[in-house]
């Protein structure tokens, strides 16, 4: 055996155990990034499929005339892209842009009744490119032409 060639195969494998290293931490983070953090909130859908859940997030579309206010209860039903329906019962101060039509993201748990007992209500931020009176108007199906003319 050489005595130069001992160096060269000990680089070698020292390279190959700090690429191996990386090579798994990547793919853990990324288990752990798909298993824990790959989807933020739920669908109504999804969460009116399953049964009562654990503290969990569900996102939707506020319905028209449904927020109703008594003391520091807030009630209101999210709308589902199909048309599903579920209620919502938070607990806290009034959310402050809390509105029809208003995207929104609860985070609490489902309960045994079918509603969701919300813990935090986070509102969307609404749209920069369209003013809110349009934005609302459009979504209601009055239409942009009954806006803009």
């Amino acid at each position: 055996m050489d005595p130069g060639e001992k160096p060269r195969t000990s680089k070698r494998r020292w390279k190959l155990i700090v690429c191996t290293v990386i090579v798994v931490l990547g793919l853990v983070w990324l288990g752990l990034f798909l298993s824990i953090g790959g989807d933020f909130y739920k669908t109504v859908e999804e969460l009116t499929q399953s049964g009562t859940a654990q503290t969990t997030r569900v996102g939707g579309r506020v319905s028209p005339g449904g927020i109703k206010q008594d003391g520091d209860t807030v009630r209101f039903s999210l709308s589902g892209d199909s048309g599903a329906e579920l209620q919502v019962v938070y607990q806290g101060p009034y959310p402050e842009r809390l509105s029809p039509y208003q995207e929104v993201v609860a985070a609490g748990s489902k309960a045994s009744d079918g509603t969701f007992e919300a813990t935090e209500i986070l509102v969307k931020c609404p749209s920069k490119f369209l003013p809110e009176k349009v934005f609302v108007e459009a979504l209601s199906g009055a239409g942009l032409e009954r806006v803009l003319y």
